[in-house]
């Protein structure tokens, strides 16, 4: 159970929870669809944690950045059977991928057409990986390149399936 900043550890994984009314929207309709509770919208990753806090990597506006953990409450997940990994490790992931925009609404699209027809019509599409990255497609890609998938390849990064992960430890929920 993780109930101070100075317990979490590089690479674990944070998740807020909604907060604006669009983003409390999204979560229930979320939830509405998928029959499961969805608590978190944005997720990011822990990466070093210095003497003015955590520094981390999300993907917002900007596209990917390293930044500050700022967030005023968050849930954390820690990635199984990950080992142990290093900060320069996930600066090389964040190296690699850093140009990446942010995603403003196509992956919304595919997201939210794959998923009505995998459940109303039982057809499954591919999934499209272009050049830009929600911050839920960030934190899977990250997690690829450290050996874990998260996710089936079948299926598009939405908080519901990072929240159900068997890949991923819920922790608990820390506050500044």
């Amino acid at each position: 159970m993780v109930t101070a900043l100075q317990e979490i550890k590089t690479a674990d994984l944070f998740a807020t929870p909604p907060n604006t009314w669009w983003e409390r929207w999204i979560c229930h309709v979320l939830s509405k669809m998928t029959g499961r509770k969805v608590k978190t919208i944005h997720w990011g990753m822990f990466v070093a944690k210095d003497d003015r806090g955590w520094i981390i990597t999300e993907s917002i506006g900007k596209g990917t950045a390293l930044t500050r953990f700022a967030y005023p409450k968050a849930y954390v997940y820690r990635i199984k059977d990950i080992g142990r990994v290093t900060p320069r490790r996930v600066i090389g992931v964040h190296a690699t991928y850093g140009e990446l925009p942010y995603d403003w609404g196509t992956t919304i699209f595919w997201t939210g057409l794959w998923w009505l027809l995998k459940h109303y019509l039982g057809i499954v599409i591919r999934v499209i990986h272009d050049k830009a990255m929600n911050c839920q497609e960030w934190v899977v890609l990250i997690a690829y390149e450290l050996g874990v998938k998260l996710i089936p390849d079948d299926e598009y990064p939405m908080c519901v399936n990072l929240e159900n992960s068997k890949y991923l430890e819920y922790k608990e929920e820390v506050s500044q």
